[in-house]
């Protein structure tokens, strides 16, 4: 089972465009794929519980890459990952009395480097998986207000409800 960090997982949750643009069939094939390995791998953890961590850690990545994807594809790698740390900025609000290990605010470059990694990985330790993709939505739909606020050309209601519509997850 292979260790986690920041660029493991960027390449996990935040894989190129040409990765996620796959037919209904082939993403239907790929999770039966991958629910087939889950399994295999619980058993294993059951011989060998080391391996239980890295494995619940990769079902977790595996989820909000999937929670990601039309997120990606609409607005590219780089602002997705924009989105993901608001989102992470926003749960824990910048404040010094968060209880997240890493209370430090993000640069919200699209760089998701060792600090990103960081605090996803103290917000899984307090937050379920629903939360944190709840404050990557409305993190979202923060950005998307402030970059499209003082453009007359775009209605920016219009594109605040499509961003959400993509990161609202869909039956596979």
């Amino acid at each position: 089972m292979e260790k986690f960090d920041a660029e493991l997982t960027e390449d996990i949750i935040f894989p190129n465009k040409k990765d996620l643009d796959k037919s209904p069939e082939k993403l239907f094939s790929d999770k039966l794929k991958q629910e087939i390995m889950y399994l295999q791998m619980k058993k294993l953890c059951k011989v060998n519980p080391e391996l239980e961590e890295p494995l619940n850690q990769r079902i977790i990545f595996d989820e909000l890459a999937e929670f990601l994807r039309e997120h990606i594809l609409a607005v590219g790698k780089e602002q997705a990952i924009k989105d993901f740390q608001t989102g992470l900025n926003l749960l824990t609000g910048y404040k010094k009395d968060s209880v997240i290990d890493e209370q430090i605010r993000l640069e919200e470059d699209a760089d998701f480097g060792g600090k990103t990694f960081d605090m996803l990985k103290s917000a899984l330790e307090y937050y379920p998986l629903e939360v944190i993709k709840e404050y990557i939505k409305t993190g979202a739909s923060n950005n998307a207000v402030w970059e499209t606020k003082d453009d007359t050309k775009i209605d920016t209601n219009k594109f605040v409800e499509e961003i959400t519509n993509n990161l609202t997850e869909g039956e596979i």
